[in-house]
């Protein structure tokens, strides 16, 4: 098996795929026992709605049932674009193996923290690591010949993404015990065995290659902070990096966490001073000449750099503060637009009501 996935591993366009990469059937029968007629709708594990993308031809934050529109709701769901586009700078966020299993998350003391957004997927930072939860549309070899596999370009994106997605969890669930955590985190249908998960695990094993998955799920798990570091630097997203999932939610945060660190250097400051001041006390350095001139110097620097350092922290957070407003009013205009409203309209109807 590994001399096979090193022969395949290169980075080459995967062939078009006509197929699932499993053949078991997971949860036709346990639907058709419980609801004949929900049984045969393609469509059941679908959720009910999904909030739409901004593009540059339709706007973004439109909530609609994902059967409107099941290609782009599939490329919301699959897709990995913003990885994609820093590929080749990974290897600084992530090694390039498989993910750890579950229990081994907990062992690093990493809660594990449901997202449904494929770019967050085993995406770690600050104590707590991202999963997606495995849909059960996906675990259907049927939807997978009606929506995913296929020649077009499309939806080899789609395959290659949704087999890539499917190989994380057959080394994030190596064992019983990841199982168990698995289904306690809500990361499995609830139909799933284990048996069954076994099963499948070995089949999309066999049908394993690297070069068959999209390039992000060369890697396991990333660390948010140098995905942070490597969009404000190589993209240029100074404001925002990759995500602010673990940014501070409001300015006061924000500010309390900045002026911590510069509290704990005053405290620094202060027990520096003392020991001049005691130092002061003692024949052999109250005359001493280097160490009047230290004090000196010190005791100018602890008057300004309280000063300096909220001047520094202010200067850095108006930047934030002001590209955040902006983007606001911006997307206040274009949402209004996209709403077919005119906030100015009813102010002047409710001002001429009252």
């Amino acid at each position: 098996m590994a001399t096979a996935q090193k022969k395949t591993g290169g980075g080459s366009q995967s062939p078009a795929r006509s197929c699932a990469p499993f053949t078991v059937c997971l949860l036709d029968q346990e639907y058709s026992e419980k609801d004949p007629e929900l049984g045969a709708d393609r469509f059941k594990g679908l959720p009910a709605t999904h909030r739409t993308r901004e593009s540059e031809d339709l706007p973004g934050d439109n909530i609609v049932p994902p059967s409107a529109n099941i290609v782009k709701f599939l490329r919301y769901e699959l897709l990995v674009p913003r990885l994609n586009v820093v590929q080749g700078w990974l290897w600084m966020c992530g090694r390039p193996m498989p993910p750890r299993p579950l229990h081994h998350q907990l062992l690093l003391k990493r809660n594990i923290t449901i997202t449904e957004n494929p770019e967050l997927h085993l995406v770690w930072s600050k104590r707590r690591i991202f999963l997606k939860p495995v849909p059960e549309w996906l675990l259907d070899s049927a939807f997978w010949k009606d929506h995913i596999v296929g020649p077009a370009q499309d939806r080899c994106a789609l395959d290659e993404c949704a087999r890539g997605f499917l190989f994380s969890y057959c080394a994030l669930i190596a064992y019983k015990s990841d199982f168990r955590i698995a289904r306690e985190n809500e990361l499995l249908p609830e139909e799933l065995t284990w048996p069954v998960w076994k099963k499948l695990s070995m089949q999309i094993l066999q049908n394993h290659a690297y070069k068959a998955v999209n390039p992000r799920y060369w890697y396991g798990e990333l660390r948010l902070d140098r995905l942070n570091m490597v969009y404000m630097f190589r993209l240029g997203y100074f404001l925002r990096g990759y995500s602010s999932v673990d940014s501070a939610a409001v300015y006061m945060d924000l500010l309390h966490d900045n002026f911590g660190v510069l509290a704990a250097l005053l405290a620094y400051v202060i027990v520096v001073l003392t020991a001049m001041q005691v130092g002061f006390g003692v024949d052999r350095l109250k005359d001493n000449g280097a160490f009047q001139s230290i004090s000196y110097g010190f005791a100018i620097f602890s008057m300004i750099s309280p000063l300096a350092g909220a001047f520094v922290i202010v200067v850095l957070l108006l930047p934030i503060f002001c590209g955040n407003w902006l983007e606001t009013k911006k997307y206040k205009s274009r949402r209004y637009e996209a709403m077919g409203v005119d906030p100015q309209e009813k102010e002047r109807e409710a001002s001429s009501s009252v």
